[in-house]
């Protein structure tokens, strides 16, 4: 899966190293870790009724150097948002990749971790995505799949109780709004507070990381904005 994904590494790993993990969203412990370990929500260790050694072993299968989990967003236009868990060694974290026809290969959102780069997508753009819907992923797995590559200072007053909801969803039970909070805060350690505008048409954040700036064609953020929808 991800053609050219694997190409830039040295040594490049087996194409096998990748695979399909999106399965693995109904496994109880894959939350607390997902929104732990990418989220940056150490209360998520708390927020659901698993053992906290369960979520130690989900972390350990999720961060094996011989298999680096994808999880994967359809999107309505036929493209897709992939979270790699990059397990690469002396490099490791998280990359969030959108692929279609619409491009060559894969193109990368955000980075987290490592050399980081972002935000991939504005406030508005990640309740489009959550709201597509697909056969696979429901709402608030979307939502909390795609959040840590979100960086937005307009965050609108409601967006914490949206991602709480969003938490009680995956079964959370306690300290939901502790975790919104600290999903919503943690992507400013990489790449701070940033503004998002229309420049030319298309969505493109001010800030000096992210893929999407001002130096990238207008031809490149118009093709991403309309893989992952309708904007405004």
């Amino acid at each position: 899966m991800l053609p050219g994904y694997l190409d830039g590494f040295r040594p490049a790993p087996d194409p096998s190293t990748l695979f399909d993990a999106t399965a693995w969203l109904d496994k109880p412990a894959v939350w607390p870790a997902l929104l732990w370990a990418v989220g940056g929500a150490s209360t998520a260790v708390d927020a659901f009724d698993i053992d906290p050694a369960d979520t130690d072993v989900m972390l350990t299968q999720l961060s094996m150097p011989d298999r680096w989990p994808v999880f994967t967003v359809d999107l309505a236009s036929g493209h897709r948002i992939h979270l790699v868990w990059r397990n690469f060694d002396g490099d490791a974290g998280w990359d969030y990749m959108l692929a279609g026809d619409a491009f060559d290969g894969p193109v990368p959102l955000a980075m987290l971790e490592g050399h980081f780069r972002g935000p991939g997508l504005s406030w508005p753009e990640l309740v489009v995505v959550a709201d597509q819907g697909a056969a696979t992923l429901d709402w608030a797995q979307r939502l909390l799949l795609v959040l840590p590559a979100l960086g937005d200072i307009d965050l609108p007053a409601e967006a914490a109780e949206i991602v709480a909801g969003a938490i009680t969803a995956v079964g959370a039970i306690r300290r939901r709004q502790d975790v919104a909070g600290e999903l919503l805060a943690a992507s400013r350690r990489f790449w701070g507070m940033q503004q998002w505008a229309d420049r030319d048409g298309a969505p493109t954040c001010l800030g000096q990381h992210s893929f999407r700036g001002a130096g990238a064609s207008i031809e490149h953020r118009l093709a991403i904005a309309a893989a992952l929808g309708e904007w405004s």
